[in-house]
């Protein structure tokens, strides 16, 4: 990294990680890990160089809620952990990595970003083309909670951490409220005006068709927004029925 870029920097916003929603062979796998731990310590490394008198004042991290295990019920908050399988252990070496940067005197802060509902990519480019062929169903038992977020929201929660440099440490980057699959699909089956009547997809076909990627679909992170709320923060996609309207109607 050539450091002059960092030139008049003062806070450095990190999203860079490779597409956890591609099949995970062992490749992708080294990839998804490297991708994020790499990047982190090439930032490291060229902040370290500067002196630091120039040095920027804050990192603003993504991470995920993957950190947090599955559980069929548990509301997690920004002080639980506990990190399993393959996505709990690259977050967890990946805000390792993160960390680090307050040893070089930065504010550091991590959003744990949770299923991220947009007009451009993200979980509703897997899912609308089969809702809109009103083809879409529950997954699993369909119970597992999913805890989303609309871009807009999830880019302005970054924007305020970058704004309040007070303001550091873990944060969950999920919307007011977690829903359950079957509740999720079914919304999003009603703003597209399609039906929403096939059974839902067992556990052990998506295991069959995704391999140990099907831990995206199936797993249950219900996450709290509360930190934000404490904070006064207002999001502009509140609901998920107004949240999947927004997202979906800008695109063909």
């Amino acid at each position: 990294m050539d450091v002059s870029a960092l030139a008049g920097v003062t806070c450095i916003i990190h999203l860079a990680g490779a597409n956890v929603a591609e099949r995970w062979t062992n490749r992708h796998k080294h990839a998804i890990l490297n991708s994020r731990v790499q990047s982190t310590q090439t930032l490291y490394k060229a902040i370290e160089a500067l002196p630091k008198e120039d040095r920027p004042n804050s990192l603003i991290s993504a991470s995920a809620v993957g950190i947090y295990p599955n559980h069929p019920d548990k509301v997690y908050s920004e002080s639980d952990g506990s990190p399993e399988g393959f996505l709990g252990s690259v977050v967890a070496r990946w805000e390792e990595e993160v960390d680090r940067f307050s040893a070089l005197g930065l504010r550091v802060a991590k959003v744990r970003i949770g299923l991220v509902l947009g007009a451009e990519g993200g979980v509703l480019k897997t899912l609308l083309p089969l809702f809109r062929l009103g083809l879409g169903s529950a997954l699993g038992n369909g119970r597992h909670w999913m805890p989303w977020i609309h871009v807009e929201d999830l880019a302005r929660q970054f924007a305020h951490l970058a704004i309040h440099a007070e303001l550091d440490g873990i944060w969950n980057g999920v919307g007011p409220e977690s829903i359950q699959n079957r509740a999720f699909s079914k919304t999003l089956a009603r703003v597209l005006r399609r039906p929403f009547f096939l059974p839902a997809v067992p556990a052990w076909v998506l295991h069959m068709v995704l391999g140990e990627m099907a831990q995206v679909g199936l797993m249950s992170t219900r996450c709290s927004a509360q930190k934000w709320v404490d904070q006064g923060f207002e999001f502009r996609h509140p609901t998920l029925e107004e949240a999947l309207t927004d997202a979906t109607q800008s695109r063909p």
